[in-house]
């Protein structure tokens, strides 16, 4: 028989509670879901236990087990009075998976406690951080079975610590919550904004909702949803607490950050339009005078790049999409400190795979990249390809202009 512990005490005294936080949609303007929290009391000081203090009580695997069914106990029952009157509310509930172990395998306590309380299980997200499962073949089994039950699975904490990437496919995960170390800043971070571009793509593809988590800046927000996130969680939109009272303002946050987003919106299509307008009279000059150049590619290359200042790079294909000119740059743009990963392609390169060749192989005219690192710098630029008529030659070539595009680095983009 387990000795009574204090933490048997604090779940016999009924000290635990549940607080929710909301996770807002942007584009419903409109809370959709609550994440349950499990918050404490010290029965004889009366002042609250932290949520760190009160799980670190927790030391064996009875313990955590006993912990971890009364939080969720405690959270249905909190939610089965909130959805009472708002059917539509999903609740997301954390799961520690290290409980689940061939010895709890087939408990289905938590399918249990929600038919009891007349909970639907397709409004219930199960949260689990897969990295702190002790058996995976134990963890797939509870997924797929509560997945047949009508319940979602996330994933919680992507991005951070020990998040494996193959356990995605295996899972195949409803939800992917991106951590908040992933999440602060991404305003400003250039590298971050890239990973989450690259989750919010994945999820699209798989057919997963993507969840930011921490949001606590306006620029936070925006940056995300400019970048395809949708839904938010974080004390920009509200901290946890008692739905019936603590969220009062949280429609008139939402609804303001859905006006910044469409302004901003315009802004950045209407600068857009204008730079990719002076984008293409630059090329359209550039690919005019190329055509009647006497003195050779290079020659003509280098008095057009001293004269446009912001062009990084410039060089000529063939309709093969082969390098016959040299890669001409500005000196002050190279990054001399990564020389060894980045090396202006020399004449006699193959770019028939590049993105920025084959739309015009297909047929097009003119085409431009998105951001990206260039491989002749090491600078984000954008590359702009643009096919010209040379004269002299008598056949169609292709002109490279690579563009700055704000730097790649932590401070600056």
């Amino acid at each position: 028989m387990q000795p009574h512990t204090p933490l048997d005490e604090l779940i016999r005294q009924d000290r635990l509670h549940t607080v929710f936080q909301p996770i807002v949609s942007l584009k419903r303007k409109s809370v959709f879901a609550y994440e349950a929290l499990t918050r404490c009391t010290d029965p004889q000081s009366g002042k609250s236990i932290s949520p760190q203090t009160l799980f670190a009580m927790a030391q064996d695997a009875h313990a955590r087990l006993n912990l971890d069914r009364a939080c969720r106990n405690k959270a249905l029952q909190s939610f089965a009075c909130l959805c009472g009157s708002d059917r539509s509310i999903m609740l997301s509930l954390n799961m520690d998976v290290s409980c689940l172990t061939s010895c709890t395998r087939g408990s289905r306590s938590l399918l249990k406690a929600v038919k009891r309380l007349g909970i639907s299980p397709s409004s219930v997200i199960i949260e689990i951080i897969e990295s702190r499962a002790a058996d995976m073949d134990v963890l797939l089994d509870f997924v797929n079975f509560y997945r047949n039950k009508n319940f979602l699975i996330a994933l919680d904490d992507v991005g951070a610590g020990y998040s494996n990437l193959d356990r995605i496919p295996l899972l195949k995960p409803d939800v992917l919550k991106m951590d908040r170390s992933l999440v602060a800043g991404i305003d400003h971070h250039f590298h971050k904004l890239e990973v989450m571009k690259s989750f919010v793509q994945m999820a699209g593809r798989i057919g997963a909702l993507v969840v930011a988590e921490g949001v606590e800046t306006q620029d936070e927000a925006l940056c995300l949803l400019e970048n395809g996130v949708d839904v938010f969680q974080g004390f920009h939109f509200a901290r946890p607490g008692d739905p019936s009272r603590d969220f009062s303002g949280i429609e008139e946050r939402v609804e303001g950050l859905a006006v910044q987003f469409k302004e901003r919106a315009t802004r950045r299509i209407n600068e857009d339009k204008y730079r990719l307008s002076q984008y293409d009279a630059l090329m359209l000059t550039l690919g005019m005078e190329l055509a009647s150049g006497q003195d050779g590619l290079d020659h003509d290359l280098i008095r057009y790049l001293d004269a446009h200042p912001s062009i990084e790079c410039l060089y000529v294909l063939d309709m093969r999409g082969i390098q016959i000119s040299s890669t001409i740059c500005n000196p002050l743009k190279l990054r001399k400190s990564k020389r060894l990963l980045y090396e202006p392609a020399e004449q006699g390169t193959d770019h028939s795979l590049k993105e920025y060749y084959l739309p015009l192989r297909a047929g097009l005219e003119k085409f431009t990249t998105m951001p990206y690192i260039s491989l002749a710098s090491g600078n984000r630029c954008i590359t702009i390809s643009h096919v010209f008529h040379h004269r002299g030659l008598s056949k169609d070539l292709i002109l490279c202009a690579d563009i700055s595009h704000g730097e790649p680095t932590d401070e600056l983009t």
